[in-house]
């Protein structure tokens, strides 16, 4: 059954003292300075991490949808990445770095949940594909990433803020087109931190 991340407020929170809560920030919040803040890179979901639900499907399959948040996977193999073949490729086609297997000649799609904090800033997915990869995040298509020789970064998509929910979805059609397959990206954000 498909069960998706919630946002809840504190229960102990009155709606009406959140507000007075808010209201009495605000000001504070408008008075910091620039200066005292930096920003700190944080890794939400990295390489070669678990959890990944994913199928394998012949190029011309169509597969409606499976990157919409309310799609069911729940019959899907879960697996780590990075997917691929191991042999002749590219560097990263060796069993140290092919953590669950993806046939030549197949697309294959993927997802995976993903937590982002409310403040974050700049969500980037950075990556490498063999061959092609269609990147979505919440239901929206980021990049169409064209990589003949899985070239490390060809998956480089920035996320909009209005597309980041609670939860997150990131979910990506990988196509392959012969000899070699490789997929393993990353999503990283900014995050503002009070300095020292």
């Amino acid at each position: 059954m498909f069960k998706r991340p919630l946002c809840f407020l504190p229960t102990s929170l009155a709606a009406g003292s959140l507000l007075a809560a808010m209201a009495l920030s605000a000001p504070a919040l408008a008075s910091t300075s620039s200066a005292r803040m930096r920003q700190t890179a944080f890794t939400a979901l990295g390489y070669n991490s678990t959890d990944w639900k994913y199928i394998q499907v012949p190029p011309a399959t169509s597969e409606p949808l499976f990157y919409e948040r309310s799609f069911d996977d729940s019959g899907w193999p879960t697996g780590q990445e990075g997917f691929g073949t191991v042999g002749a490729g590219c560097s990263w086609n060796n069993p140290a770095h092919v953590k669950t297997r993806w046939a030549v000649n197949t697309d294959i799609l993927v997802r995976h949940w993903v937590h982002i904090p409310r403040d974050a800033q700049q969500v980037r997915i950075q990556g490498t594909i063999d061959n092609d990869a269609q990147v979505y995040f919440n239901g929206h298509l980021l990049q169409t990433a064209k990589s003949g020789n899985c070239i490390g970064g060809a998956i480089n998509a920035v996320v909009p803020a209005n597309d980041l929910e609670c939860g997150n979805l990131l979910a990506i059609r990988g196509h392959d087109y012969g000899l070699a397959t490789y997929l393993n990206v990353e999503v990283t954000y900014l995050k503002p931190i009070p300095a020292a």
